[in-house]
């Protein structure tokens, strides 16, 4: 029975990778791509647990997976250098027909599978998706979806709220915020935020029609961080990006706007994080006297007294006075109880967000985890430690990039012990699609540019190493998985960050070339301007290694222990403490036909007192015709009798474990 339920198993596993026969496919695996047998119980949901000192997914039926997503599992529409969209090229080469789409989506994720992903994340296209849909994906890959009511909010999109939400950062006085305006950092504490999330768990399409309740669906995403400016790098680590504080966004921006390039004209005009804000520092000091004490300032109320930017009261305040400092060294010049203040607000501000988004999620989706934003940290930095600590507090995953050692400490230290699910791209435009645009800017610590995709595939292999064995000063190895972005290239950004190319090629030194040929699908490649090298060969072989990290292929067991006689029987057995006994052979007593020595060998664990006896029956009752009762557990017993029912008894006098014994027949 073992060996068929291990047959099985490794069917399961085959099929989850779609026929690969890698020497990596022997641990065994359920069809959601779990490879660690009994992990947690089964809830029929995805699911997170530190198993041992690891944090892991769980799959719906308790087996544990590292997370291997890819981004964006999606076509491009763009029209690019070959003169036509990659969807365009894409449905010829799917044959043209009306089913080109089904037949894309499941050599997709055939191919993802083969590859040794396990995750579509974010930004797939719904057609991928498998479960109780009503045109469900046959080639089955878990999913996260996201939402992201940060962005949609700030104009009421789609009316799921009862108004728009104000950003922050239009709100400021550009001569005092000299900062990029292109990012939006949303007023959380307007109650119009918290009626759009609701709205928007009601009204989402990617959450209805059987998505809500989909074993396949992993789990939901909150927002992108692209839409949470403020979210990202602060100064811990050095980033070539850093965000501003926001707490100090919240303290210099208007207390009210009437309009915006997101809205013409708001109702309500009020901000309500920066009331917010007051009513925190109005708690905290009692009086003005006692803020302008410790921070150096003359303000003359808490509210406006003459108008923003020209007033006397806090809420005036627009970044003019000098003892709020400035943004751009990080309020190095203001008291150090403005920058502990406005670090313990920024705290309450990221609490607002995390808190009504992950409340909302739960209460409308309670089978599915709740994932940060995608992603915080970024550029390699490490996202201020007030916005992390709110996170760990809220959210059963949280997404970061993680481009070092010391981003994975200090991010480990601000969310406590939670799971950590990194984003990461590479790139090497000079080998592929995008060969006549320069790489893009690079990260700071960990490299993603490259100039081949030999060299490309050698970064990510790398990372995933390091991302799988990086482990925290407590012993822990928090990070749960890795997201690749993304499945194709981008064209916008003039980035190779693909698995394929527009032209769905897969850069393995075989499909993304010029001549014409064939994947294993049976479907057409190549078609590209030049031949490009071969990215996923490492990455492949890495993805495929995780199981047997995961689950090492067992040591083959010991050879059995020398026999102390030629001819002899061999039993095992187990004794579980003092006063328990087994009889062998197999607890039955055996019929010797013949005259002459029986003979009995026992060797039990160390540290324990096994004895063994040779038991005759003589037609009516049993008696012991020879024993040894030894002081360990190492006992032999030879006894010369007629034919007749014979049986070997083995007690413990102390301890317990396991023992071999042999048996010789006259």
């Amino acid at each position: 029975m073992r060996t068929n339920a291990l047959w099985a198993s490794l069917a399961v596993w085959l099929a989850f990778l779609g026929g690969t026969s890698s020497a990596a496919a022997v641990t065994p695996v359920d069809k959601y791509g779990g490879v660690v047998a009994g992990a947690a119980s089964a809830t029929g949901y995805f699911q997170v647990k530190q198993v041992g000192n690891r944090w892991l997914f769980v799959t719906p039926e308790g087996n544990g997976l590292w997370m291997t997503g890819v981004y964006g599992v999606i076509y491009s529409t763009s029209v690019d250098d070959l003169g036509t969209s990659g969807l365009t090229r894409i449905v010829a080469k799917y044959g043209s027909g009306t089913d080109w789409q089904n037949l894309w989506r499941i050599n997709t994720a055939r191919r993802l599978k083969r590859w040794g992903f396990n995750t579509l994340a974010e930004y797939h296209h719904w057609v991928m998706r498998p479960g109780p849909l009503s045109d469900p994906n046959p080639e089955q890959l878990p999913y996260v979806h996201i939402i992201k009511p940060a962005y949609y909010a700030l104009d009421n999109r789609y009316g799921f709220g009862n108004g728009p939400v104000k950003d922050m950062i239009s709100g400021t006085d550009p001569r005092y915020y000299t900062g990029y305006r292109g990012g939006q950092s949303p007023d959380f504490f307007d109650p119009n935020f918290e009626s759009y999330v609701d709205g928007w768990m009601r009204g989402d399409d990617g959450l209805k029609y059987g998505n809500i309740g989909n074993p396949w669906m992993l789990g939901i995403a909150m927002d992108d961080t692209d839409d949470l400016f403020g979210f990202g790098p602060g100064p811990d680590v050095p980033a070539p990006r850093l965000h501003p504080h926001l707490g100090w966004i919240a303290l210099v921006t208007s207390f009210e706007q009437s309009s915006s390039r997101w809205v013409t004209s708001y109702s309500d005009r009020t901000v309500y994080t920066k009331y917010a804000l007051r009513d925190f520092l109005a708690a905290r000091y009692g009086t003005i006297s006692a803020l302008n004490a410790a921070w150096g300032s003359t303000y003359t109320t808490f509210d406006s007294a003459g108008g923003w930017g020209v007033g006397s009261g806090l809420l005036d305040e627009n970044g003019r006075n000098a003892w709020v400092g400035r943004w751009e060294d990080e309020l190095a010049t203001a008291a150090a109880a403005v920058r502990a203040d406005l670090g313990d607000f920024l705290y309450q501000y990221a609490k607002r967000y995390f808190t009504v988004m992950a409340t909302k999620m739960r209460q409308y989706a309670p089978q599915h985890l709740v994932f940060g934003p995608a992603a915080l940290n970024g550029w390699n930095g490490v996202t201020r430690k007030e916005i992390l600590r709110a996170a760990g507090e809220s959210v059963d995953v949280v997404q970061a990039a993680i481009g070092s050692q010391q981003a994975l400490d200090l991010t480990a230290r601000y969310v406590g012990n939670r799971p950590l699910v990194t984003w990461d791209s590479f790139i090497a435009n000079p080998d592929s699609g995008l060969w006549r645009y320069p790489n893009p800017e690079d990260l700071a610590g960990w490299s993603r540019l490259a100039s081949t995709q030999a060299e490309r595939g050698q970064r990510y292999a790398d990372k995933v190493g390091f991302l799988f064995n990086a482990v925290t000063s407590d012993g822990t190895h928090p990070v749960a998985g890795i997201k690749l972005w993304s499945w194709t290239d981008h064209w916008g950004e003039k980035a190779n960050f693909g698995l394929v190319s527009f032209s769905d090629n897969a850069y393995d030194g075989r499909e993304a070339v010029v001549g014409a040929g064939t994947d294993p699908g049976g479907w057409p490649t190549g078609g590209e301007e030049r031949d490009y090298g071969d990215f996923l060969s490492p990455a492949v072989g890495v993805n495929l290694q995780i199981p047997q990290w995961l689950v090492p292929t067992p040591p083959p067991p010991p050879p059995p222990p020398t026999l102390p006689c030629a001819g002899c029987l061999y039993y095992t057995g187990t004794l579980s403490g003092a006063g328990d006994r087994n009889y062998q052979p197999d607890g039955e007593a055996f019929y010797s036909r013949r005259s002459g020595t029986h003979s009995g060998w026992l060797r039990g664990v160390t540290g324990t007192d096994f004895n063994l006896s040779l038991l005759s029956f003589d037609g009516t009752s049993w008696s012991v015709a020879a024993k040894s009762e030894g002081s360990t557990s190492s006992e032999y017993v030879t006894y010369t009798g007629p034919p007749g029912y014979y049986a070997w008894k083995i007690y413990s006098n102390s301890g317990s474990g396991g023992y071999d014994f042999w048996m010789k027949l006259p």
